[in-house]
């Protein structure tokens, strides 16, 4: 059986508190009285879940007993009770901090309408101060995990010698396929991933491939060299907590649907190197596949650790901007690469240090990212910083016809990837 709430009612006037008190137990609480200042603290430390205070007594002292009452019990909202129309004493009331006010002679429907406003109150004060203890623990594990990346106990990942030894290869534009066979051999998965990507749709032709030299001519260099980044980047973050690896396959999906998009994209908006802002889209975000890692592996070894997986994914969307322009800064991807992952949440991209291509660049990840938001792909519940759908659609000279074709390409898209 639930216990009940006890109401303690400080009104000097006897018959004031008798109605009071009335009042009280009809509407199922536990109605205790106290008439002076003292039986009202002696009263206190036997707990109370609200109190109702006249404010004017003379017996009461009333503006004093308010000032002890919050010093010394915080967490107990206090009603103010004063004569109607007062406007004084609730201005001076609230400033010493009761919760509520009430306006005498007492009645049941007073006394309901200000037991419900404090009740709403102390569920609200409850959850901000829930919301400011998490933030504080989130703070304190970006700064542990901050401390951590420099004294060198989280080491930032490497790229795969694979990635590289190919990179070097296909910079050579004569390269021939064998070359690049001999290394793509290394890695099966890379191989694997390769070939069936040749025979997608977005890359088939007539006939199915089912060999890598065939399917290395078919996409050619630059196209080979966006895959290998692709496995490269998947291969790197790998979770055995199930809770994270979910999240990540769909942070993981998502950011593939934004990086073909985003290659469309570029192809659409005159972009002379459409390949280059597939990888660029790919990896923007690479600091929240970073984050979510480091989160698991802390959580892994710390079980006390109890920030919920929503306050984990607030706390990676926060930051990841800087720890993935980290990132591709270890990574040497080059100053595109890194400005789109330190700036793609700025709440413009036309600042005057920018040229022509980084805009543009920042605006078709805008649009990328934000259209698979729209189809709730994502892993954030709430929209991401940054300008508008419309505002870099504008910026790209797109039609409201393309727009719409390129909204409906989201689903396409996920399902071609879903083959893969």
């Amino acid at each position: 059986m639930t216990e009940k709430r006890t109401a303690l009612i400080a009104e000097a006037d006897e018959r004031a508190s008798q109605e009071l008190f009335g009042i009280i137990q009809g509407l199922g609480l536990v109605p205790v009285a106290a008439r002076t200042s003292a039986e009202v603290l002696s009263r206190m430390e036997k707990g109370a879940d609200v109190v109702f205070l006249d404010l004017k007594s003379l017996e009461l002292r009333g503006g004093q007993l308010l000032s002890t009452l919050r010093e010394k019990y915080p967490s107990i909202p206090v009603v103010v009770c004063t004569d109607a129309g007062n406007k004084d004493d609730v201005i001076f009331a609230l400033r010493l901090g009761c919760m509520d006010w009430m306006d005498k002679p007492a009645d049941r429907s007073k006394v309901s309408d200000a037991l419900k406003r404090v009740a709403r109150e102390t569920r609200r004060q409850a959850q901000v101060a829930a919301q400011t203890a998490t933030t504080g623990q989130s703070r304190t594990l970006m700064k542990e995990i901050t401390g951590r990346i420099k004294d060198g106990s989280i080491v930032l990942p490497e790229m795969p010698k694979v990635l590289d030894e190919l990179q070097r290869v296909l910079a050579n534009l004569q390269v021939s396929p064998e070359e690049v066979l001999k290394i793509l051999e290394k890695d099966p998965a890379m191989a694997s991933k390769i070939l069936a990507t040749a025979n997608t749709a977005t890359y088939g032709g007539r006939g199915r491939i089912n060999d890598l030299k065939s399917a290395v001519t078919r996409l050619g260099n630059r196209t080979i060299a966006s895959i290998a980044q692709t496995a490269a980047l998947r291969g790197l973050f790998q979770f055995r907590l199930p809770a994270f690896r979910q999240v990540f396959q769909r942070m993981w999906t998502a950011h593939c649907i934004s990086a073909c998009l985003a290659r469309e994209l570029a192809a659409e908006a005159g972009d002379n190197d459409p390949e280059e802002i597939y990888v660029c889209s790919l990896l923007h975000n690479a600091g929240e596949q970073f984050l979510l890692r480091v989160f698991a592996e802390i959580f892994q070894r710390q079980t006390s650790r109890v920030l919920s997986m929503d306050e984990v994914l607030a706390a990676i969307r926060d930051t990841h901007a800087v720890f993935g322009y980290g990132l591709l800064k270890k990574w040497n991807m080059g100053p595109l690469f890194e400005m789109a992952a330190q700036r793609h949440h700025d709440d413009t991209f036309e600042q005057a240090d920018l040229d022509a291509r980084a805009r543009r660049t920042l605006h078709i990840l805008n649009v990328a990212d934000r259209l698979v938001e729209d189809r709730n792909l994502g892993i954030y519940t709430a929209p991401s910083s940054g300008p508008t759908l419309s505002v870099s659609f504008e910026a790209l000279g797109l039609s409201p016809a393309r727009r719409a074709f390129f909204a409906r390409r989201v689903e396409d898209v996920r399902v071609e990837l879903a083959h893969l």
